[in-house]
């Protein structure tokens, strides 16, 4: 796998960590509003393409959508608060990530991939 393809994966894992972890009653979002609303919108938009347990797919435009939209050093901050992967599939993630485009660093949440 690239470089630019491991970077996508991660940002993606991250941004999606975030929304299921607000599904999931995980750590309350903390920051600006507009970070709070990234989280929301994240969890609605995508959380159905990375919760453990469900089957692999493409994510919906309006997902991507909203993983490119996001604040991600907001989700990165979030991303590393403990219990936020306990119901999202960190391999699902990377392929949301990836199938939209994004890239975000490879230490984002406290994750090491590159």
């Amino acid at each position: 796998m690239s470089r630019l393809a491991r970077a996508s994966l991660t940002a993606a894992t991250l941004l999606l960590l975030l929304a299921a972890a607000a599904a999931a009653g995980g750590p309350a979002v903390t920051g600006p509003a507009s970070c709070q609303e990234d989280v929301v919108a994240l969890n609605e938009a995508c959380y159905q393409y990375v919760k453990k347990g469900a089957p692999t797919v493409a994510p919906s435009q309006e997902c991507c959508d909203v993983v490119r939209g996001a604040d991600v050093p907001c989700v990165c901050r979030y991303l590393g608060s403990p219990g936020v992967s306990d119901n999202i599939s960190m391999e699902k993630v990377f392929y949301v990530t990836q199938q939209c485009g994004v890239s975000i660093p490879g230490n984002c949440g406290g994750s090491k991939h590159v």
